[in-house]
This record gives structure tokens, C-alpha cells and sequence, in this order.
């Protein structure tokens, strides 16, 4: 998407460094190996890297326009245009801010502790399936890939922007006081929700009462006369709700919206009862676990609060399928796998628990659990707690893997768990291997960790094993 040199200045109140070499840009990027002929390449800086470096690679590739800290000394390119800003981050942080005012979709905005991208997709797939002031969505709605949603990723997210776009739906995320607010600021939402407030982050966020104040950002920051979808099973989330004048849309069991029923079929599905006002409808949804059922209700929540017919909702939820490494539900070797192991943390671990007990099981239920990151001088006690969870559910067998897989052991023990049924293992390939001799036919794994951890790979060495022999 071309870029003028007055427009890059204005949305970012940028320097020209010295004599403009062109005035016509391509498309924004901050990696320089993206880098096409024409582009804008904004040198970002953070802890462990300086796009500074990568300027001559950046110019080598194409670049017809710099980005650069004031402040820096970058040595002035003449066969370029160079504009300097104070902070790079917040500039390109800039850019899609002006993008998202100059084609003015409505944006759809989600935070919270757990279930920010399920909800997300979920709410995209309904949207391909309405119509908005009577004109249909499909094809006219960006989204957040994956979980592109910091401050580098929900930019380069607005920036693909484009005219036919009616809707935007981006999922926010943090580990530090102050992202949500900018996020939010960028973003400028229409529409908003926070999922939940959990245990989280507690290493940048400190405590619940933190995480709420960081997450409660996205509620102060919606534009006049829009809305908010207020979680009224989450109790940190409906007091957060009540500081907002505007228009709310409650879901949950005392909501507008919510699910008066909901049972498993088949071993990755779901059917439940969708209330909306006073309409309802059956859904059947490609998911397990009940809070996934929530996620449901909360994007149907915010596509209510949009207009949207309850019949495009159903439509919506029932294509919609698991993300990848997300209660994905997986078979092998007629062993069935609850692939959640993109990442973890206290509230995650007991949802995903809490399923594994309920799946119908012929065989053992087996969870293979890691570490659970970034909850600073929380995280001894956190581990401690989830053994006692552990000890409480219907498990045959635990495989652990991680530095806080004695405390998670110790836990689980006090709490009653035989040792023969807990095993702490040195490494992804021993639990593979330990795995491949133990499991059969009818059994279910649960893999669940912190993204540090690669839990995943645990999967490849079981199945790559099979394959080797």
C-alpha cells in the first residue's frame, strides 16, 4: 500500500533528515530481509536487537525510506529519504493509527488473560457469515494472524489495511504496565472486550489487581458511542465493566447474552443452547472444554453488540475450528491428544485440566505438563497449587517437564497423588520415549506448557519414534 512523504510525516510529526530523495513509498516493514523495492523501513530497537544494524541491508534490498531515532548517530544516507522520529516503536505505532483513521472501519478489539485468539477467530468467523448495514462482510473483514498482538504486531496488523476493509478484528496483548493503553491507543477501538483477568504475566503485571488495571486500559480507551462486552462470570472483568458509561453487552450465565446448555459429542465437538436477547438457537461447536464455550458466548456477545443475526452467529461458530496448538483435538495411533501446548498459565492450566477429567475415556487419561512462565515471586506458590489441582482430578498419570516440576510433584504428593503416578522428566525426547512405551489404544494425552517450553515437541519425538521403527 503506497505511503506519501507527507503522510508519513504527518502521522508520525517525524524530521526530515536532510533533502527528500523520493516522496512515493511502498508498504511499511521492519525486517530488512521483507524488504522490496520502494518499502519503508522503520529501524526498531528493543533489549536484544537494533534495526539500526540492518539500515545498509535495508537500503542494499530496495528501501527508498528510512525511519530512525533522533538521537541515534545515523549517519545521513543520500540515496534515500531518512525521517527521524523520538521512538521508532511508537512511530510505527503512528503509521497504523493513521491508517486505521483514514479507511475507518469499525474495530473490534480483545484482551484478557486466556482465550483472547480463540475468541478472535471465532468472532472473524461469524463476521464472514453477516451483513452490516445490510451489506454482506464476507471478504471485507481483517483479522490478527496467529497472535501478531504487541506493539509491533498489531501495527504491522492495521497497516494491511485496505479500502474494501469494513471491519478489523485485533486481539491486544502484554506482559507490562502501559501496552494496553498504547495498543488501545492505536487501535482506537469501536467495539471492545476483556475475556478475562487471570494470573498472568504476574512477573511485569505484579498481581490480579495489576492485571486487571492493565487489561481495564482497552475499556477507557473506546472511541464516543461505542461499546463494550462485559464478561459477568469474571468478577475482576464486571467491575471493570461498571466503570464504562457507554453501551454494554453482558454475556455469561447472568448475561444478555449466554449458553443455557452444553454437552460434548463425539470426542472434539460440543453442542450447547445460544441465548441472545430473547432469541435462541443450538450450536454445534468444533471444540472441547467448557471454556471454550465461553468463548463462544463472549464472541457472540460482541457481534450481537455489532447487530449481527443470531442465524450468521451459529453459522459463524459452527465453521470456525481449533487453532493450531490450542485445545486442538488430535489422534494417533488410535490415541486421542489434546494438543494445547501453545502456551500456559494458572487459569489455562485448570481449564484444560477440568476437560481432560470430563473427555469420555476407554483407556488412561494422561496429562504431559510444562512449566508455566512469567509469574515472578508467584511462581513457587502457583506451582504448588496446581499440583493440588492435579491431585483433585481424574488423572491416571502425569509426566512433567521443567524447573518447577519438583514444586508442581510436591504439591500434587501433599495433596494425596501416588508417586507411581507422577513422572518428572530431564527432557522433551525422555518423556517422548517414556511415552512411546507406555500409552495405548483408548488412552488421552493432554500436552499443555508455556511457549518457552516447546511442549509440542514432545508429539514429534512420540510420533517420530513410531516412524523410525
Amino acid at each position: 500500500m503506497a505511503w506519501t512523504l507527507e503522510e508519513i510525516l504527518t502521522a508520525t510529526g517525524g524530521s526530515l533528515e536532510g533533502e527528500a530523495k523520493a516522496r512515493r513509498f511502498g508498504e511499511i516493514v521492519t525486517d530488512s530481509n521483507r524488504v522490496t523495492t520502494g518499502s519503508v523501513f522503520v529501524a526498531l530497537k528493543g533489549e536484544k536487537f537494533d534495526g539500526h544494524r540492518f539500515v545498509k541491508d535495508a537500503v542494499s534490498r530496495g528501501a527508498a525510506c528510512l525511519m530512525v531515532h533522533q538521537g541515534l548517530r545515523q549517519s545521513q544516507r543520500k540515496d534515500v529519504t531518512t525521517i527521524k522520529v523520538p521512538d521508532t516503536q511508537r512511530g510505527l505505532g503512528d503509521l497504523a493509527h493513521f491508517r486505521r483513521e483514514q479507511y475507518r472501519p469499525k474495530v473490534l478489539a480483545i484482551t484478557g488473560s486466556n482465550g483472547k485468539t480463540t475468541t478472535k477467530e471465532m468472532l472473524a468467523a461469524i463476521l464472514q457469515q453477516a451483513c452490516l448495514d445490510g451489506k454482506p462482510l464476507k471478504g471485507k473483514i481483517l483479522k490478527t494472524e496467529g497472535n501478531f498482538n504487541n506493539l509491533v504486531g498489531l501495527p504491522m496488523t492495521l497497516l494491511r489495511l485496505r479500502k474494501k476493509h469494513r471491519v478489523a478484528v485485533v486481539e491486544l496483548g502484554t506482559n507490562r504496565p502501559g501496552e494496553i493503553a498504547r495498543l488501545a491507543e492505536i487501535a482506537a477501538p469501536d467495539l471492545a472486550m476483556i475475556t478475562s483477568v487471570a494470573a498472568a504475566h504476574l512477573e511485569g503485571l505484579k498481581s490480579l489487581a495489576g492485571v486487571a488495571k492493565e487489561k481495564g486500559a482497552l475499556f477507557s480507551r473506546v472511541r464516543d458511542g461505542g461499546a463494550v462486552a462485559v464478561n459477568m462470570d469474571d468478577p475482576w472483568v464486571r467491575r471493570l465493566g461498571k466503570k464504562f458509561d457507554g453501551r454494554k453487552i453482558t454475556y455469561g450465565q447472568r448475561g444478555q447474552v449466554r449458553a443455557e446448555s452444553g454437552s460434548l459429542i463425539g470426542s472434539g465437538a460440543m453442542r450447547f443452547t445460544l441465548r441472545a436477547g430473547q432469541q435462541r438457537c443450538q450450536v454445534r461447536l468444533h471444540f472441547i472444554g467448557r471454556h471454550n464455550i465461553a468463548n463462544a458466548v463472549g464472541a457472540a456477545a460482541m457481534a450481537h453488540g455489532l447487530g449481527v443475526r443470531l442465524a450468521a452467529i451459529r453459522r459463524g461458530l459452527e465453521n470456525v475450528k481449533p487453532y493450531a496448538m490450542r485445545m486442538r483435538v488430535e489422534s494417533w495411533r488410535g490415541i486421542g491428544i489434546i494438543n494445547d501446548a501453545y502456551n500456559a498459565n494458572p487459569a489455562s492450566m485448570e481449564a484444560a485440566i477440568k476437560t481432560l477429567s470430563e473427555i469420555e475415556c476407554r483407556g488412561h487419561r494422561i496429562a504431559v505438563l510444562g512449566d508455566m512462565f512469567e509469574l515472578g515471586k508467584h511462581s513457587r506458590l502457583r506451582h504448588l497449587e496446581f499440583g493440588n489441582q492435579l491431585a483433585q482430578a481424574r488423572l491416571d498419570c502425569v509426566y512433567l517437564l521443567g524447573e518447577r516440576a519438583p514444586d508442581v510433584r510436591r504439591g500434587a504428593l501433599r495433596s494425596g497423588m501416588k508417586p507411581e503416578r507422577i513422572f518428572v522428566g530431564e527432557s522433551h525426547s525422555e518423556i517422548g520415549r517414556r511415552l512411546h512405551r507406555h500409552v495405548k489404544k483408548g488412552d488421552w494425552l493432554l500436552v499443555k506448557g508455556s511457549r518457552g517450553m516447546k511442549m509440542e515437541s514432545i508429539l514429534l519425538q512420540l510420533k517420530g519414534l513410531e516412524a523410525g521403527e
